[in-house]
């Protein structure tokens, strides 16, 4: 398979009236989204907090309490509809507990009933101090039936290594669900992830929240983004390396046919080729030399 048809998702916070209706409405989005042919589907960061909507005000910890009872549910949903609506589906991100602690968890379902998972790598500075949440230790190179992926959450994206890890093991697709609260990160985030399909020659689908609720909550209550799928940005695919991209701050999903056969004549015929043109032992020396000097 060297075609997949993407829906990356602008998902809108909104006023919830029950638990009923987060379900439902995330059913009609994979619905919308395979009736217009997405085989993949990708929800942004902390997804299932809008379920916060429905709860009185929390701290934190309460709230990451709160988030991971609702982790057998969250499972079970996306298992089902992968299966119901024969589409590879990233149910954004959900906060769980491990025998460690609290963990931003990405979980990636197959029509098979394949689950692959993916901790935040990087954790922000508001998650460790605040949500007291714990960073992961692997990078998760995915096998799917169109070759290799890895996701990179939010804030992961803003560190070139991971991209370069990914991309040295294989991967050719790295998925980015995101949560911005306001344009500074969004765009921070946005740049990045066009960074690293251009340094390395990969397709990155970005998704993100938008909207907000009528009451501010601590957690997440208003998001920003302009989902997009990027590439490299020369030949033969655009200059400004836009697949597809949304309009900024509506709830929509956005749809795109990624052909792996134009990312080999990318790296093949394309005017630079940052993934294979690297000196390695110069940024070795480079690295030997910066230790000496601490």
């Amino acid at each position: 398979m060297t075609k997949i048809t993407v829906a990356t998702m602008q998902y809108g916070l909104t006023d919830l009236r029950s638990e009923g209706q987060f379900w439902e409405k995330l059913t009609q989005n994979i619905c919308d989204a395979t009736e217009q042919g997405a085989e993949l589907i990708v929800f942004p960061e902390y997804l299932t907090a809008h379920l916060l909507s429905l709860q009185p005000l929390m701290t934190h910890e309460e709230a990451c309490q709160y988030l991971d009872s609702c982790t057998d549910a969250y499972v079970r949903f996306f298992r089902q509809c992968s299966l119901m609506f024969q589409a590879v589906i990233l149910g954004g991100t959900h906060i769980c507990k491990e025998p460690h602690g609290y963990v931003n968890r990405a979980y990636l379902f197959f029509p098979d009933g394949r689950v692959e998972t993916q901790d935040k790598l990087h954790v922000t500075p508001e998650e460790r101090s605040q949500w007291s949440l714990n960073e992961g230790d692997r990078l998760n190179i995915i096998e799917t039936d169109w070759g290799k992926l890895a996701i990179l959450t939010c804030y992961d994206i803003e560190f070139p290594e991971l991209g370069r890890m990914a991309a040295d093991s294989g991967v050719e697709l790295i998925l980015c669900p995101s949560y911005t609260d306001g344009a500074h990160g969004y765009h921070r985030v946005r740049h990045c992830a066009q960074a690293r399909a251009i340094e390395n020659q990969v397709v990155v689908v970005l998704s993100g929240l938008v909207g907000a609720l009528t009451e501010s909550r601590p957690q997440v209550d208003q998001g920003y983004c302009q989902a997009g799928i990027f590439t490299p940005c020369d030949f033969p695919f655009s200059e400004h390396g836009v697949l597809q991209s949304g309009r900024t701050n509506e709830e929509m999903a956005v749809h795109g046919e990624i052909d792996f056969t134009r990312l080999s004549l990318n790296r093949r015929q394309g005017a630079v080729a940052p993934f294979y043109d690297r000196r390695p032992g110069l940024y070795a020396r480079h690295g030997q030399a910066m230790v000496r000097e601490w």
